[in-house]
């Protein structure tokens, strides 16, 4: 079901694509919410909204990673966990041109390796026109 983490919580409340949640463990599940990624035009800059609940109140650094995708650029900033219970973020792509392309996305927090299993990774179809 979009907008809810596997093996965490209830849905997420959001108008972004990506919702991020982490537990009291620091455990990251990530997933799709109902809003679509739209096509971009290439050769420019696109933010991708991301929500993070953050249900441990976690401190520190939430980083996103990801393989080298040729022709798309990544801009996949660490986003600084405050402890707030919710927190919005973003990343960014670039098309060299017109393409579909599929990235894998990794979410760590506090330098761990993820959630459970592959919760805490998640394929992003992206499309540029």
């Amino acid at each position: 079901m979009y907008g809810e983490p596997a093996g965490c919580c209830g849905p997420v409340d959001t108008k972004a694509p990506i919702s991020v949640t982490i537990n009291p463990e620091a455990r990251v599940n990530v997933a799709r919410t109902a809003t679509r990624v739209e096509p971009v035009a290439p050769g420019h800059w696109h933010p991708i909204d991301l929500t993070i609940v953050n249900d441990g109140y976690v401190t520190g650094q939430l980083v996103i990673e990801s393989d080298p995708v040729p022709g798309v650029e990544l801009d996949l900033p660490p986003h600084d966990l405050t402890g707030e219970p919710r927190q919005e973020g973003a990343i960014r792509v670039r098309f060299d041109s017109p393409t579909v392309v599929d990235v894998t996305l990794n979410f760590r927090a506090l330098g761990a390796l993820g959630g459970l299993a592959t919760h805490s990774a998640m394929h992003l179809l992206l499309r540029s026109q």
